[in-house]
């Protein structure tokens, strides 16, 4: 099937370009904009919502942003129109959907975060109080949606969360959408950054930074903290001593300073009173790797992250326990530990590996997988649009998701049909 038409298709996006350094979630909503650019027949914008917009800053008809124009909202009610409306790093009001919806938009939220342990944590603590520095990021809406979307697109790592948000966002079809990624924003990071004015930032032997470690674990839920991390190196430099480096944890330093239990916890090691343990706050990437060079990602349900597709494009040494990389880097299975400590002994031996040719294609390939310019995920969105339009044409998604969803389906009794 083919839609006749050229559809407009409005991306909203996150205004405040200070935002996509540190959030993967713009970056995303970036990525799909530039996806769509590659499909025939369709006519992709960046829309904002002026409403979002840092205050002190003017709501323009269009800005820019790495580029592109991004266009007010608010024009496509009367003078312009969307035939679609991806709300992605941003969601509209109800009052905006209506309007938009009434003038025949159709509208798909692109849910990439984990809204089913999101919404348990604000259930339990939105009403804790901060502790003065940082926010509570339990404190987040979980208002009925009024607004009947016509779909909601999820990311293959909430693929057992389906029917969930089918009903958690009011949506009459729920798909699981390609998860992709692209090193636009990662070269761009590098190039305007002075550390590597003068050096590769890719793996390289010799570089004393091999022996050193870093995580970069947000500390805001319990999807990916850097607990896991400090132990599992505090275990092997236990083990090892003189032969592991450091390790830096960003986005802890206040796990130390506003967490007595946390804190607690961390100072009864080795690895801590050895002053081994780096408690940091939040650093760019070029400066995280000119410190150290083995990556440690741990996650729990969260298992496509960015991070682990910018190390892999560097071709770092890489720990981690995603599911969905099993053959990227130094993988272990979930939450064990004794197998995490033995790939970190590994990765710090990285550079004295015979067969280095062999992990960096395999890095590709994972990058490949994922990738904007793969055929498979095109094709998906493009057969998802055309789904918006029509919803009796069904969208042709790459084989890993058709091979998750059968699985879940013949496993999980609480996956419901979606009609």
């Amino acid at each position: 099937m083919t839609v006749k038409t050229k559809p407009v298709i409005g991306v909203l996006i996150d205004p405040n370009a200070s935002r996509f350094s540190t959030n993967g979630l713009n970056q995303n909503t970036f990525l799909l904009y530039r996806l769509l650019q590659k499909i025939k027949n369709l006519t992709p914008l960046l829309v904002y919502d002026p409403q979002l917009l840092l205050k002190g800053t003017n709501a323009e008809d269009k800005i820019e942003l790495f580029g592109e124009p991004v266009y007010r909202l608010d024009l496509f009610y009367e003078t312009y129109h969307l035939s679609v409306l991806l709300e992605v790093s941003a969601a509209v009001s109800s009052d905006i959907a209506r309007r938009l919806q009434a003038a025949g938009t159709k509208i798909a939220m692109c849910a990439y975060g984990n809204r089913y342990i999101l919404d348990q944590e604000a259930v339990c603590f939105a009403n804790l109080e901060s502790d003065g520095v940082n926010p509570n990021f339990s404190r987040r809406s979980i208002l009925r949606e009024t607004v009947r979307r016509d779909a909601v697109w999820m990311s293959p790592h909430f693929a057992w969360q389906k029917d969930y948000y089918k009903h958690r966002f009011n949506a009459k079809r729920a798909y699981i959408c390609p998860y992709i990624w692209d090193y636009e924003i990662l070269d761009k990071k590098y190039k305007n950054s002075e550390l590597y004015k003068e050096k590769s930032p890719f793996f390289h032997a010799g570089n004393p930074a091999n022996k050193n470690i870093f995580a970069t674990e947000p500390n805001i839920n319990i999807l990916k903290t850097s607990l896991f991390p400090f132990q599992a190196y505090s275990i092997a430099y236990g083990e090892l001593k003189e032969q592991v480096g450091d390790i830096y944890l960003y986005n802890s330093d206040h796990l130390i300073t506003h967490n007595r239990e946390a804190a607690s916890y961390f100072s009864h090691f080795d690895s801590t009173t050895d002053r081994k343990v780096k408690f940091l706050g939040r650093a760019s990437l070029p400066k995280i790797t000119d410190t150290a060079q083995v990556m440690f990602h741990h996650h729990f349900q969260n298992g496509l992250n960015y991070t682990l597709l910018e190390a892999a494009k560097l071709k770092l040494p890489i720990v981690h326990n995603s599911e969905f990389m099993t053959n990227l880097g130094y993988y272990y299975k979930g939450a064990n530990l004794t197998d995490a400590v033995k790939q970190i002994k590994s990765a710090l031996r990285h550079e004295d590996r015979d067969d280095l040719e062999r992990y960096n294609q395999q890095c590709d390939e994972v990058i490949e997988k994922f990738s904007i310019y793969n055929r498979e995920n095109i094709n998906g969105y493009r057969t998802l649009i055309i789904n918006l339009l029509d919803s009796s044409f069904q969208p042709k998604l790459p084989q890993y998701i058709v091979n998750l969803e059968q699985e879940l389906e013949h496993g999980d009794g609480y996956i419901s049909p979606l009609g």
